[in-house]
């Protein structure tokens, strides 16, 4: 059984014609990851693009020495494909969470194909268009969510102060010196004073 068929057999989910898969595993090359394995890495050259077939892939960025996880990506989706485009600076690392096996296409390659005017790289173009439009979506949601999560804390903070003002302003009326308390549950049994909980029982 040729590679073609056999990525028939397990349901790969490239949406390419025979023509164009045999044509495409031509121009790329196999490649198998394993857990914790670098596909590529954030601020290195940019000189090909990973069409996953099979596991999962972490895309991880760093910010001032730290690095979080920004989403994940299965098969079928189209990882590094801006390399294709401008070859810049990778602006994300992409890591093999499980076992990965993708087709790796070099931007020299696709060159080529775009200017031999293959059918399959003008296809490979507008499959690179929507998993572009897909992951600026998936983007756009998770900055909405972040703002949306600031704005509440924003809020949330807010709220604090001028209940704390509120606290600071009836305690005045006292002549009494004011510090903020955190707060906590407070259970029939207990009651609380400045930062301590004594038991009244």
């Amino acid at each position: 059984m040729n590679t073609v068929q056999h990525l028939r057999v397990v349901g790969h989910p490239l949406p390419f014609s025979e023509g164009e898969l045999e044509v495409l595993l031509g121009a790329s090359t196999m490649r198998r990851f394993a857990p914790g394995e670098t596909l590529c890495r954030q601020a290195r050259p940019a000189t090909s693009c990973f069409i996953l077939l099979s596991g999962v892939v972490e895309v991880a960025k760093e910010t001032d020495g730290h690095e979080r996880v920004l989403t994940e990506l299965s098969e079928g989706a189209i990882a590094g494909q801006l390399a294709l485009v401008d070859g810049s600076l990778r602006s994300a690392t992409l890591r093999a969470k499980t076992d990965v096996a993708a087709l790796e296409l070099t931007r020299d390659v696709f060159m080529r194909l775009v200017g031999a005017s293959s059918p399959l790289a003008y296809r490979f173009q507008m499959e690179l268009a929507v998993a572009t439009g897909r992951q600026l979506r998936e983007a756009n949601q998770r900055l909405s969510a972040l703002f949306e999560a600031r704005e509440r804390r924003a809020t949330h903070a807010a709220s604090e102060r001028a209940v704390h003002q509120q606290l600071e302003d009836v305690v005045g009326d006292l002549d009494l010196a004011f510090e903020p308390f955190d707060v906590i549950e407070i259970t029939p049994q207990e009651r609380v004073v400045g930062h301590r909980v004594a038991d009244l029982s």
